[in-house]
């Protein structure tokens, strides 16, 4: 690759990433504020249900939810903006010659950002209040390992949308209850050890329960999920690249 084009893709995934976060929060009151305000909101409901009525016992309860809560918002998001991506910018598509790939990518980059806007907030939460800790240094290659997960999945999954169109609907769906089998509102310790092996597989397990560690302060204990995730999320990510790329030909056709 020459350096010009090397530039050209870096402004033109700049672009999309403008792109992508001004048509979102353009018109909103609040704007980047909806990245906490939606998590906040949550949190309060959800640690009333579960520390009052379902008596969860868990220290720092609404830090835990929270500190779940903020990286599956952008997780969420991130694959329910990136799967309709190809669609939204069809136009683009069409008009345009360049690497269809940075579409999903762009959509991905762009909730990246106001994500980190807002973990950086609750970092600076934490310490005020309980003091700085060297687990924030996990953050960057936590934060990096769901970004690529997020990534491959969006890849992956907008290069059958574009052509089967329930995709989309099928995902919404599926988001509903990857929340449920993911440890946000619960920890693992509550999963029945008999079906923790499976539990496990799911890639944002060791994610998550990562996020949690780093803000209440305790080690991680799971490494074998955390392990999965790594290894999924390789995966995920080289067959996104892979199917993405051989159906990429036919998109302006499908389109």
């Amino acid at each position: 690759m020459t350096a010009r084009k090397a530039i050209y893709l870096k402004d033109l995934t700049v672009a999309l990433v403008v792109k992508e976060l001004k048509s979102k929060y353009k018109s909103a009151t609040f704007g980047f504020l909806w990245i906490l305000i939606n998590p906040l909101l949550q949190m309060i409901v959800l640690t009333i249900v579960f520390s009052i009525f379902l008596k969860i016992n868990i220290k720092n309860y609404p830090l835990f939810v929270f500190s779940g809560l903020l990286p599956w918002m952008f997780f969420s998001l991130s694959l329910q903006s990136g799967t309709s991506s190809l669609i939204a910018n069809r136009d683009l598509i069409k008009k345009l010659n360049f690497p269809r790939e940075l579409l999903p990518i762009s959509s991905v980059l762009a909730h990246l950002s106001t994500f980190i806007l807002a973990i950086a907030l609750l970092t600076l939460f934490v310490v005020i209040l309980f003091g700085i800790s060297f687990h924030f240094l996990f953050l960057i290659p936590i934060i990096a390992l769901m970004t690529l997960l997020a990534i491959g999945i969006t890849l992956l999954l907008s290069s059958f949308d574009i052509y089967y169109r329930d995709v989309s609907f099928i995902l919404q769906s599926a988001l509903l209850v990857w929340f449920y089998i993911t440890p946000i509102l619960y920890p693992t310790a509550l999963v029945p050890e008999f079906f923790l092996a499976l539990y496990n597989l799911n890639p944002m397990v060791g994610i998550i329960t990562a996020f949690q560690s780093i803000f209440l302060k305790t080690n991680i204990a799971d490494w074998a999920a955390l392990t999965i995730s790594v290894f999924e999320t390789m995966i995920l990510l080289l067959v996104g690249f892979f199917v993405f790329k051989k159906r990429s030909k036919y998109f302006a056709d499908w389109i």
